[in-house]
């Protein structure tokens, strides 16, 4: 249990460290900024509650804004994603799983997980900037960083949680 407990924990501080140190000085085209952040929230067992995982995602969200010079605009999107984070797992997840068991590719598959971590992703990235916006004034500039932003962050997840389950 101890283990586990590490190895969640080291998962966060990874993604963390990556998202502060190398994903936030990173700006393809001037339109794609890598936000790993969400990925913490992957590693949510399936009996964790509801309230304590909104108030885990929201902390981890303040405090990459603290790095990120973004006041408020990641824990808010964080916030929401652990919101609608149960509802989603309920739908995916089998039904004879344990329930201190964390999706990932052995319990979904490769289809149902990456569609989990690809709709999860999507549901933060649209708060983020519709809260970073905080108008819609201009929507083909609003809509390009949304699809850059979410394909290259996309395709970074993909890539660490095949390398995390590949050990």
């Amino acid at each position: 249990m101890i283990q586990i407990l590490f190895s969640r924990f080291g998962y966060v501080l990874l993604i963390m460290f990556l998202q502060i140190f190398l994903c936030n000085y990173i700006s393809l085209w001037g339109y794609a900024t890598p936000l790993l952040g969400v990925m913490v929230l992957f590693c949510t067992p399936l009996n964790a509650g509801r309230k304590g995982n909104m108030l885990f995602a929201f902390i981890i969200g303040l405090i990459l804004d603290a790095f990120s010079n973004t006041p408020g605009v990641t824990a808010g999107a964080m916030t929401a994603t652990a919101f609608l984070q149960f509802p989603l797992m309920n739908s995916i997840v089998p039904k004879d799983a344990t329930e201190d068991a964390l999706p990932s590719i052995s319990l979904l598959g490769k289809y149902k997980y990456f569609s989990y971590i690809a709709i999860l992703m999507a549901i933060h990235h649209i708060v983020y900037f519709a809260l970073e916006a905080f108008s819609f004034f201009n929507p083909f500039n609003l809509l390009m960083r949304f699809l850059a932003t979410y394909a290259v962050s996309l395709l970074l997840a993909w890539s660490v949680e095949i390398l995390h389950t590949s050990k």
